[in-house]
């Protein structure tokens, strides 16, 4: 007999998700068995006709380019190179040589004849997205897809806005399009700028690809397409801006050299379908938070069953410019005492959340049909002082399996999607509030599975799902 099945309680309301397939929460399911509950925390679906100003910035805060690194670019604000295209978010370069304003500080700024000092030559103008909202801890997700041509240098990372405060989820090259470069950089050098490339099965210009950076207390994780494939042991002590940029390399001996050549297409487009962060969910503790001021080094999301903020002799404050982003499974009481500042990033959500148990699984390798996986060791850039003693194409207890439900409430369709893949029966049922079967399935084997529930009344329906002979997870949301 089955027992303990997962619990999904969904509500047939006649409201539309405005969000596209975006979930509030997902499962990882670690290989010892063990559940990690995620909630979604920021990011965007791209689903606009321009880009949304209130969450990203078009440039970076101190200029339009990165001197430092020699890069031919500027990122141009507007919609010259940042469009949005049937949800998908397209960062193009442009052969556009010119002279464009750039900070007076810049160094390398020209004077015009005009006597215009801020006026700097570039010969490309690119697109980037720069966060608004600063994050401490969480899995930043990107789906994406990347050009090919000599020079073209994409990426996608975090960056606290000081030297070496930085985690590059990937950086990419035109010239290679199989290989990605990962990296970790750390004020002082403690982590002896830790990265390197990597090769993939097949190239990321070829169809749209998922990577996960995990930034957690003491390690970070890489993952393509639910494959962990590298890991760092380190602490970051700062809160990092989210950044995708299509910058355009000088050639050598600068950074990421070569540049472009003669057979580099241009226009070129790095497009994203979206970018999701979620943060850890922790649905059983008691938080009170006394007397606190968030500050710029502090994590930026706190999760619990229950919430309490502020209260009698309890001041808490969220001041200007500071991230707090609140989750709990039960309630958030905001008492007297609490302030967020004009100008602060607090937000405050419930979410639904299982109860994470246990369930033993065979020792077997994640795997997702037809998606690049990661099939070298780390290659060390030659300036690092690290070796690759800390990356390994087997981590011990790696999540096997990332379960996706989209959306709740919903008026006609269910969505499930696996990504990664376990050696046991899947199947899933959907129940009715008077315990009635109404959908069926078992020896489940798609990626993404559709449930059609137009045609059912409006009421509560449970989603169970049972892997194996037996599961011992379950989520209740009533």
């Amino acid at each position: 007999m089955k027992k303990n099945a997962i619990l999904i309680l969904f509500s047939l309301l006649t409201i539309i998700s405005s969000v596209k397939g975006q979930p509030e929460t997902i499962w990882q399911l670690l290989q010892d068995g063990s559940i990690i509950r995620w909630a979604y925390a920021g990011g965007d679906e791209f689903n606009g006709t321009q880009l949304d100003y209130s969450k990203w910035d078009d440039g970076y805060p101190w200029g339009r380019s990165l001197i430092g690194n020699q890069e031919l670019e500027y990122y141009k604000p507007g919609n010259d190179n940042i469009t949005l295209d049937n949800g998908i978010l397209k960062l193009t370069t442009k052969y556009e040589p010119g002279y464009y304003i750039v900070e007076p500080w810049h160094s390398g700024a020209d004077i015009l004849s005009d006597g215009q000092p801020n006026n700097r030559y570039f010969p490309y103008t690119s697109g980037m997205i720069f966060s608004k909202q600063k994050f401490k801890y969480g899995l930043f997700e990107i789906r994406f897809k990347l050009p090919v041509g000599s020079g073209l240098w994409p990426a996608y990372w975090l960056y606290g806005g000081n030297p070496n405060e930085e985690f590059d989820i990937f950086e990419y090259k035109g010239e290679t399009p199989n290989k990605i470069h990962i990296a970790m950089h750390c004020p002082g050098n403690e982590c002896d700028h830790f990265g390197g490339w990597l090769t993939a099965t097949g190239n990321f210009s070829d169809s749209f690809n998922n990577i996960m950076g995990e930034w957690g207390p003491n390690l970070c994780f890489w993952y393509l397409n639910g494959n962990d494939f590298a890991f760092w042991i380190g602490s970051l002590n700062y809160q990092a801006n989210l950044i995708a940029n299509m910058a355009v390399a000088h050639g050598c001996p600068a950074a990421f050299c070569p540049g472009p050549d003669g057979n580099t297409p241009l226009s070129a487009n790095f497009e994203i379908d979206y970018i999701r962060v979620w943060t850890r969910l922790d649905c059983q503790q008691v938080v009170n938070i006394c007397n606190h001021n968030q500050s710029a080094i502090d994590p930026t999301g706190i999760t619990g069953d229950q919430i309490i903020v502020g209260g009698t002799n309890c001041s808490t404050t969220v001041q200007n410019e500071h991230n707090l982003h609140l989750i709990a499974t039960d309630y958030i009481a905001l008492k007297p005492g609490f302030i967020a500042e004009t100008g602060s990033n607090f937000r405050a959500k419930i979410v639904n959340c299982p109860s994470p148990q246990m369930m033993k699984l065979a020792d077997n390798k994640s795997e997702t049909n037809g998606s690049l996986k990661i099939i070298s060791d780390i290659e060390p850039d030659s300036s690092n002082i690290a070796s690759n003693k800390q990356v390994s194409a087997s981590i011990k207890n790696q999540p096997l399996l990332y379960t996706k439900i989209y959306p709740n409430p919903t008026t006609g369709k269910i969505t499930i999607e696996f990504v990664g893949k376990i050696d046991q029966n899947i199947k899933i049922e959907l129940i009715n509030s008077n315990g009635q079967t109404v959908f069926s399935k078992d020896n489940l084997i798609e990626k993404s599975l559709e449930i059609n529930i137009f045609h059912l009344p409006k009421g509560i329906y449970f989603l169970n799902g049972f892997f194996g002979n037996s599961t011992n997870f379950r989520q209740n949301n009533t």
